[in-house]
């Protein structure tokens, strides 16, 4: 990826490689200048080649860093800036000798916690004193086997997994990429929206920056604010189209998000969760000339590893859309998880991945990576990793893939992983929660948010709300708040119901389909 990077910026320097709204946009040349620079420094002050921790805001500087700690032999390891104090220390915490490079001004509370057990870096102060140190050779840059990047997803034992994905992975990930429609042709303006800690980012960032395109970034904020978001699409020229279905429904609300709002949308690339009919519907309608994709990979795999343009035959059938067929380089197959035995085209079992983009596994978990990462081999006798995803499927005999859902208790919502069993943790965490179980709230098929359903000590519970007794209402809001402190926003269910005791299946396990019932019923 650094080279072709290299190349667009030597060969045109003045191309906009990063574009926002309120702020200069930025070259090719300046993008790989900058990175040089603050590579030379990070080459100087950082020892070995472990991994980085950056944190920071969606701009031009967050990805200049990226490059800055490939160019000086270290993978990057993308925080979002806003994230809880706790779930950045159960980062750092993984990462021995921890070194922290922030784009931005790092919130006291953070920088508190961590100037004792890390090396603090400001990547702004570095790049305004980098004249003078030497830009690290090609000899230097991450290559090979070596993990380019590591994305910390949540993690059933409550504690986040770091992915080690290698410059190999997305080396063949980006040659598959690089020959999509639209994409190949080069040049090409991308819809920028998605956090640089989510994976469907490197859509973004590979597919762009290796093709000579520009990223037209959307912030957090603006993501929130369709006015703003709408009148900065106005002017941005937007081709390809990255995001998850829900956030393509979030605007479909808005009438105004067409063609004429994206006269030069020429794709939309979806990933990360369910696509439905209805939303392809809308989008075929109102941007009738532009190509509907659906792609399918988990982090484990670099971003995607399906693709498959949704056509009127497709949308017709009322069965679930599928997701694609196999890039080049990857072999899907479909095991019953008990036995291991491949099954035959068409019956519904666990997907397996096997190719040339599956991660090394989980950063200093040879456990949790033994549980899902296996050596295995393509057909040919190509050795190659595979991994056990977890998600339920059938291939069809033209080879077309087709999601049926989960084996555990791994969510998605709005293309986020969540791990039910973190969220319970963590409400168990707290002082007044006997019990928890948590769910997803679905409608129409498609999950919406989640739901946690609690037993608590009514005694402890009063104190939590200052000693006055109170509604489901206001201890549901306490205890969203608690969970805010120690997990991310995306994590927190948007609903909590407080029950006398927790219903039991004939085993004696929390009755979770009984607790989805009750949330139909209240409809």
């Amino acid at each position: 990826m650094l080279s072709a990077i290299e190349k667009v910026a030597t060969e045109s320097p003045y191309a906009v490689a990063y574009a926002s709204a309120g702020a200069d946009e930025v070259t090719y040349g300046e993008l790989w200048r900058d990175s040089g620079l603050i590579a030379g420094v990070l080459a100087d002050c950082v020892e070995g080649r472990g991994p980085i921790i950056v944190t920071g805001e969606k701009d031009a500087l967050i990805v200049e860093v990226f490059l800055a700690c490939l160019r000086s032999g270290h993978a990057f390891v993308p925080i979002d800036a806003e994230l809880p104090v706790a779930r950045v220390h159960n980062v750092a915490s993984q990462i021995g000798g921890a070194v922290i490079l922030s784009t931005c001004d790092l919130r006291p509370e953070v920088k508190e916690e961590f100037e004792h057990i890390a090396t603090i870096f400001d990547a702004r102060e570095l790049l305004g004193s980098a004249y003078g140190f030497e830009v690290p050779s090609r000899d230097v840059w991450v290559t090979g086997e070596e993990t380019q990047y590591v994305i910390f997803t949540s993690g059933s034992t409550g504690r986040p997994k770091g992915i080690e994905v290698t410059a190999n992975d997305v080396a063949h990930f980006m040659d598959w990429m690089d020959d999509f429609p639209v994409v190949r042709d080069g040049g090409r303006t991308f819809l920028d929206q998605a956090h640089y800690s989510f994976d469907l980012s490197e859509y973004e960032l590979v597919g762009a920056l290796s093709t000579g395109g520009t990223l037209h970034a959307v912030s957090d904020v603006e993501s929130k604010d369709y006015q703003a978001l709408f009148a900065d699409l106005t002017s941005s020229g937007v081709e390809v189209w990255v995001s998850t279905p829900s956030f393509a429904d979030l605007c479909l609300v808005d009438h105004s998000f067409d063609m004429n709002l994206l006269p030069d949308l020429k794709i939309f690339l979806f990933c990360g969760e369910t696509l439905h009919h209805t939303t392809v519907g809308k989008l075929r309608k109102r941007f009738p000339g532009a190509i509907v994709a659906n792609t399918y990979g988990p982090t484990e795999s670099t971003v995607a590893v399906t693709y498959c343009e949704i056509d009127d035959a497709a949308l017709a059938d009322d069965a679930t859309l599928p997701v694609g067929r196999a890039r080049p380089g990857t072999e899907l197959r479909i095991i019953d998880h008990e036995t291991n035995e491949v099954l035959p085209i068409g019956e519904t079992g666990e997907i397996v991945i096997c190719g040339d983009t599956v991660a090394k596994g989980y950063y200093e978990n040879p456990e949790k990576t033994a549980e899902a990462f296996f050596t295995s081999a393509m057909s040919d006798g190509t050795p190659a990793r595979a991994y056990r995803t977890g998600d339920l499927g059938h291939i069809d005999e033209t080879g077309m893939l087709y999601c049926k859902g989960r084996l555990d208790s791994l969510v998605k919502v709005n293309g986020l992983r969540i791990e039910l069993s973190e969220v319970e943790g963590a409400l168990e965490e707290i002082s007044c929660v006997m019990q928890a179980a948590v769910v997803p709230a679905e409608r129409n098929g498609k999950i919406q948010s989640l739901c946690a359903f609690v037993v608590v000590d009514e005694r402890r519970a009063r104190a939590l709300m200052g000693g006055e007794a109170s509604s489901e209402f206001d201890l549901g809001r306490a205890l969203k708040a608690e969970l805010g402190r120690t997990l991310p926003a995306y994590m927190v269910p948007r609903r909590v119901r407080v029950l006398d005791d927790m219903p039991l299946n004939e085993n004696g396990k929390c009755d979770r389909k009984a607790l989805v019932a009750s949330l139909a019923s209240r409809r």
